[in-house]
């Protein structure tokens, strides 16, 4: 089954998330959140297990609808070991990197910085694939939450979101990208998904006015 991997993956964050939030969320979090402190501890399994865990629902939505649909794509591609490492790579990235901003005590939770190396990778690698339920170019998408993390990293909005760990989560995955699809090529990629994410309110606007004039 050739999206197993996002299955699994989805699945875990769903499963563990629910245990927490039902039995002993506040334990469970500092015990099984990534921190400095945590990490320093020798609590090792944190890179891991912080992944899974949510602080509320429209977290764990938000993470679900992009692994699923970006994940489906890209695992029928790589499949395997290479995509679990693309994500768990972007996670581990994303989780270190908040270490050097955030308190030695801060909590981070999600996975949403595994999604990001996911969400990158794909617009390397398919940028044009379109999903039944999406339709638009996974890559022009993937730009548009690419820019979204960047402005939030800058301007630190929404806050108490972990900007920095989708950063380091997308530059996992456009590593990937750019050694798996060769450097010109996804530079050049990456260049016409940008120009595409720039003109697409315009076309739309286009096509919503051809439309109503059929009407």
């Amino acid at each position: 089954m050739a999206r197993r991997i996002t299955i699994i993956l989805s699945v875990l964050c769903v499963i563990i998330t629910l245990f927490a939030w039902y039995s002993d969320p506040e334990q469970i979090f500092s015990n099984y959140g990534y921190s400095t402190e945590n990490l320093m501890a020798g609590n090792y399994y944190v890179l891991l297990s912080s992944i899974f865990l949510h602080s509320n629902l429209d977290h764990l939505l938000s993470n679900l609808i992009v692994l699923v649909i970006f994940g489906f794509a890209l695992e029928e591609e790589i499949k395997g070991k290479k995509f679990l490492l693309v994500f768990l790579g972007g996670a581990f990235l994303g989780d270190l990197l908040t270490s050097l901003i955030y308190p030695y005590s801060q909590i981070c939770v999600g996975a949403s910085a595994g999604v990001f190396s996911i969400m990158a990778a794909v617009i390397l690698i398919k940028p044009i694939k379109m999903e039944v339920f999406v339709p638009m170019p996974l890559g022009i998408i993937g730009i548009g939450y690419l820019i979204y993390g960047i402005i939030g990293f800058i301007a630190n909005y929404p806050p108490h979101v972990a900007h920095i760990a989708h950063m380091g989560g997308a530059f996992v995955g456009l590593f990937y990208g750019f050694r798996y699809t060769g450097s010109r090529k996804a530079l050049r990629i990456l260049i016409a998904m940008f120009l595409l994410f720039m003109v697409t309110p315009f076309i739309w606007n286009f096509w919503v006015l051809i439309i109503n004039s059929i009407i």
